[in-house]
């Protein structure tokens, strides 16, 4: 098989950055076979990209944000190009496919995020994603949901049949591991101006993410608690940020939480493992990344009982309902307090981790690839 896969955002540490990055890694370690032609910016990173025989990449110099051109080499070169190339099945891990084409098409939905609240996208950009993920998925031949709870929302919000959808759950990257190394752990703290214990929130700052009740829970946590421990926010702003920054003002906890901004790839295992508990109190994820990474680190969390939270962190953290402060204190206060909760709930995670790998999601998504390509072939 010819397999081109839209990797134009592998440069990136967002979702689907991180999906690309670990499914090329997975694919390049258990298939030396299939020829991969991989579609990737021609002035950014591509080191994601595996040195490898099979591996070959295709350059284009159109970004993301540049909707003119972007769609233009969508909708007519890109289909221009893949029959060129003589492409048996395209893989677009985003919300959008070359509809002109007639490749065997495969479409990962990581989320049904900008149906579920219009408080969570702008107006323009949500009302463009509906648009294109409704006709992308209409034309795919196949879904990858990368979660239970996705490919639900896909089938009721879409109108899909259930088996033109495959869920596959993404791998952890290695790097997450236990760090024992004290003099490691204290310069990550020292560089992002770190002084105490601390409770760790790892994403972007959004309104979905539940930043604000986050900080009004830690707020109410017992004085000495407070005392002992700083909340630390790991992640870029984004829209609707002053919120957040409102919240901490109001509440009079500048000097208690404190923004790191981003946090680069090689720092974030380190401050996982500085961390003493990882709190992800998102209001709606498709799959929810960062508890995973933390119990790989051995790290206890406590998370959100909404979305497809539940089902990716099985009972390995301590839930709680994301709209009630009150029980999100609990939560926290017990998973701080509670030695014996917190070594369970440590020995689970490393348990549920080994469900999560990129060689199991590359060898489920090649059997999506010979699925399409098969049925292609049938048609023909």
């Amino acid at each position: 098989m010819r397999i081109a896969i839209d990797a134009r955002m592998g440069h990136t540490r967002v979702g689907m950055g991180v999906y690309v990055r670990g499914l090329l890694f997975g694919l390049s370690k258990i298939d030396k076979e299939n020829d991969y032609y991989i579609i990737i910016n021609k002035n950014k990173k591509e080191d994601f990209v595996p040195i490898q025989d099979n591996f070959h990449k295709i350059y284009i110099s159109i970004t993301y944000s540049d909707y003119l051109k972007r769609d233009f080499w969508e909708q007519v070169y890109l289909p221009l190009k893949l029959r060129k190339a003589k492409i048996d099945v395209y893989h677009g891990p985003n919300y959008v496919l070359p509809f002109l084409s007639r490749t065997g098409m495969v479409l990962t939905i990581y989320d049904m995020i900008s149906f579920a609240s219009s408080e969570w996208y702008k107006p323009i950009s949500r009302f463009r994603v509906q648009r294109l993920m409704k006709l992308s998925a209409k034309k795919a031949n196949k879904i990858i949901a990368g979660s239970e709870n996705t490919k639900q929302d896909i089938i009721k919000i879409l109108k899909l049949p259930c088996d033109k959808i495959k869920v596959i759950y993404i791998g952890i990257d290695d790097i997450y591991r236990p760090i024992a190394d004290k003099y490691k752990l204290d310069n990550i703290k020292n560089k992002y101006k770190i002084d105490s214990k601390f409770i760790l929130h790892v994403g972007s700052l959004q309104a979905r993410k539940n930043i604000p009740r986050l900080i009004e829970a830690y707020s109410k946590l017992p004085m000495e608690l407070l005392a002992k421990y700083q909340l630390v926010i790991a992640g870029k702003r984004s829209w609707k940020v002053e919120e957040i920054l409102a919240k901490v003002k109001q509440l009079g906890l500048n000097d208690k939480v404190v923004f790191t901004g981003f946090v680069d790839d090689n720092d974030l295992p380190l401050l996982m493992n500085a961390a003493n508990l990882l709190v992800f109190p998102s209001l709606y994820e498709g799959f929810g990344i960062p508890p995973l990474e933390a119990m790989a680190c051995g790290t206890p969390v406590v998370a959100s009982n909404t979305s497809s939270i539940p089902e990716v962190v099985g009972d390995a953290a301590l839930l709680f309902d994301p709209y009630n402060i009150k029980e999100m204190t609990k939560a926290i206060n017990r998973a701080l307090t509670d030695v014996k909760l917190r070594n369970k709930l440590r020995k689970r995670g490393f348990e549920r981790i080994k469900q999560f790998s990129w060689e199991k999601a590359a060898r489920e998504t090649l059997q999506v690839y010979k699925e399409v390509y098969k049925n292609k072939i049938r048609r023909n």
